[in-house]
C-alpha cells in the first residue's frame, strides 16, 4: 500500500477521504464508443464510480439522478478540470456499450460508461473493495445486487476515498470542485 496521503484536501462535506491512496491495478473495460476504458482513461480527471445495471428499478435510476444535479453545478468547469461520472454495469449480458450510453445519458449527457465481460468485471469490482452478485427471480429473470457506495478516483486513477448514501449533490458538487482545483 502507498504511504502517500490520498489528499490535502481537509474540509470534505461528504467525500470520505482515506488517510493514504489506494493503489488499483490497471483494468480494461469496455467504454460506450466500444474502445478500452482503462486506467489511462482517467486522463488526469477526479472521476466518481458508481456501480448499477439499467434494468435497475430504484437505486441506479436514483443516485445516477443525484449525480446528474452535482455535474449540472460543475457545468461551467473547463472540460480539461471537470469531474466526471463513470456509471460501470455489473450486467454486460443485457447492458450492450449502446444501451448503456444511452440510458446514462439520459440522467446527464458527460456521464461515461463502461462494463466488461468476466472476469475483467470482478477484477475491476474488487480492486475498489465493491462486490455484486447476480440473484434469480421467481419468474426466471433475475436481478442484481450492487455496493450503492460511490468512489472516489483521483487524477491517476486511484481510490482516495468514498461516498456513502444517501447522496447530497450540492455536498458533492462542492467537494469535487475543491478536489479538482
Amino acid at each position: 500500500m502507498n504511504k502517500k496521503p490520498a489528499t490535502p484536501v481537509a474540509t470534505m462535506q461528504t467525500v470520505r477521504m482515506f488517510p493514504e491512496v489506494r493503489q488499483i491495478p490497471d483494468f480494461a473495460l469496455q467504454g460506450a464508443d466500444g474502445k478500452v476504458f482503462n486506467k489511462a482513461s482517467i486522463d488526469k480527471h477526479w472521476t466518481l464510480v458508481f456501480l448499477g445495471f439499467t434494468h435497475c428499478p430504484d437505486v441506479c435510476p436514483t443516485t445516477l439522478g443525484e449525480l446528474s444535479k452535482a455535474q449540472k453545478i460543475w457545468e461551467s468547469v473547463p472540460m480539461s478540470k471537470r469531474p466526471r461520472v463513470l456509471f460501470v454495469s455489473v450486467d454486460p449480458e443485457r447492458d450492450t456499450a449502446k444501451v448503456l450510453a444511452d440510458y446514462a445519458a439520459f440522467f446527464h449527457q458527460d456521464t461515461l460508461t463502461a462494463t466488461a465481460p468476466e472476469p475483467a468485471l470482478a477484477d475491476f469490482v474488487q480492486s475498489l473493495a465493491m462486490v455484486y452478485a447476480k440473484k434469480p427471480l421467481e419468474n426466471g429473470d433475475y436481478t442484481m445486487d450492487h455496493s450503492a457506495t460511490i468512489v472516489v478516483l483521483n487524477p491517476q486513477g486511484n481510490e482516495v476515498g468514498i461516498i456513502r448514501p444517501p447522496f447530497a449533490p450540492e455536498k458533492i458538487a462542492a467537494d469535487m470542485l475543491a478536489l479538482s482545483k
